[in-house]
């Protein structure tokens, strides 16, 4: 055992060295990125705004920089084997060994710090739309782009990038009656995109980083281990979202529906199930605020669409209703967003609740909502009608929706048909001969 135990101990100081020489040099590099390659660039960058042609790419600069943070990341991870190998066989010069390794850890360190502080760069300077060509000249309450970027492409185990947090500091030197000192402001936390696929992901990771934070507080790593919600939290953020959109809150019966679905056994809401990428609830209500904010504005503000109720309350409520009576949901499965209609008709003395296709926005695009119910007709024994009478619970059609009415007149009608419970539903597709608004 002694015999090995001075193997391993000149082994590992021949390791300690080889790191050491390894730090050596890669502190030379350091000392080229940060106090030569870099200053060269950013004096190109300059340059280049006043209309130099030369070039301001960053790509060696971020090849050397992700480098050399790869190599002294890998240094220290070696450190901690070795300390980890030392404590295991309890070298007889432990103490030695270890005040050794703290010492080139705290030059990894240093090296890994000065190198990481640098590599934080405005990769394009401030520069109006309006003028391209004049970069760095700003106008008071007019936007601006500008980008930042950051050196290193580290590889570590992350948050999907709807869910990676940043801020945006503001700093400026303020000299005053003598006094002289910097000042600073943040932005609150935010999400940056790449694509509009996106933003619906990382306005839900806002939403949940908002409902969390208490004044002051900005943890940027919240969604590596994102605590859940209650109900409570998220019925009030979710109901602003229709009251932004729509002009109206949801009310404690669609909030029931959404609990029901989003609510887990434990009694809370977790973000693993509410963001999850396929078929997650946010990405179904998002695309139901998308549908209300181009299409169905006036109805919800209105209070005409109930929206959120399952099928199996739809037949309840309806079945006891009058023939005729119709409501408004949202489909469950059509994650962008699409609206039914259900109504309640008799057959031998017994009610049967019937439902419409799903609209979407690409039907409603060409027919609104409130003159695709007008037109709505079927046929039965011969007999075409239309068997929407009354809104729920018991409002006439045309006083729901006759201000809404755009298409009156004659339409011809394309349609295909489905039967049940004796039945024939036509579903219309109309090519409009005459427009008036209904007065």
């Amino acid at each position: 055992m002694a015999q090995w135990q001075a193997l391993l101990q000149l082994d590992s100081g021949l390791q300690r060295q080889q790191l050491y020489d390894i730090l050596n040099h890669a502190s030379q590099v350091v000392t080229t990125l940060t106090d030569v390659e870099l200053p060269t660039w950013k004096h190109r960058q300059q340059m280049a705004c006043i209309g130099s042609p030369v070039d301001t790419s960053l790509d060696h600069l971020q090849k050397w920089f992700t480098i050399v943070a790869e190599v002294i990341v890998g240094i220290r991870e070696q450190l901690q084997k070795l300390q980890e190998q030392n404590n295991k066989y309890n070298c007889t010069d432990a103490s030695s060994l270890a005040a050794t390794m703290v010492e080139i850890e705290k030059f990894a360190l240093s090296l890994l710090t000065k190198l990481l502080t640098n590599a934080l760069v405005v990769e394009k300077q401030p520069v109006m739309q309006n003028l391209p060509q004049r970069p760095l000249v700003l106008k008071t309450g007019v936007g601006f782009k500008v980008k930042v970027s950051f050196f290193a492409l580290l590889d570590q185990s992350r948050p999907g990038v709807t869910e990676e947090l940043h801020i945006i500091k503001f700093v400026t030197e303020l000299e005053y009656a003598g006094l002289k000192c910097n000042i600073e402001a943040s932005s609150l936390p935010l999400v940056v995109v790449s694509s509009t696929a996106q933003v619906a992901s990382a306005w839900a990771s806002i939403m949940w980083c908002s409902m969390l934070s208490t004044s002051g507080s900005k943890n940027l790593s919240l969604f590596v281990d994102p605590p859940p919600l209650t109900w409570e939290q998220l019925a009030q953020v979710l109901s602003w979202q229709f009251l932004s959109v729509g002009q109206r809150e949801l009310d404690e019966d669609q909030l029931s529906m959404l609990r029901d679905k989003i609510v887990d056994p434990d009694g809370l809401v977790h973000w693993s199930k509410f963001s999850s990428k396929n078929g997650s609830p946010w990405i179904w209500i998002d695309g139901i605020l998308d549908l209300i904010k181009k299409h169905l504005v006036d109805l919800w503000r209105d209070g005409y669409i109930m929206g959120f109720v399952s099928r199996e309350r739809t037949e309840l409520l309806l079945k006891p209703k009058k023939p005729g009576t119709f409501l408004l949901r949202f489909s469950e499965t059509n994650k962008d967003g699409a609206i039914s209609f259900s109504w309640v008709d008799h057959s031998n003395g017994e009610p049967h609740v019937h439902a419409v296709q799903p609209y979407r926005k690409k039907e409603l695009l060409s027919m609104s909502l409130p003159d695709l119910i007008y037109h709505y007709i079927l046929t039965h024994q011969g007999e075409t009608r239309n068997p929407l009478l009354y809104l729920y619970p018991d409002i006439h059609i045309d006083t729901a929706f006759r201000r809404y009415y755009k298409i009156l007149g004659i339409v011809s009608l394309t349609h295909f048909t489905s039967v049940s419970h004796d039945f024939v539903y036509i579903f219309i597709k109309m090519t409009v001969r005459l427009r008036k608004k209904y007065i």
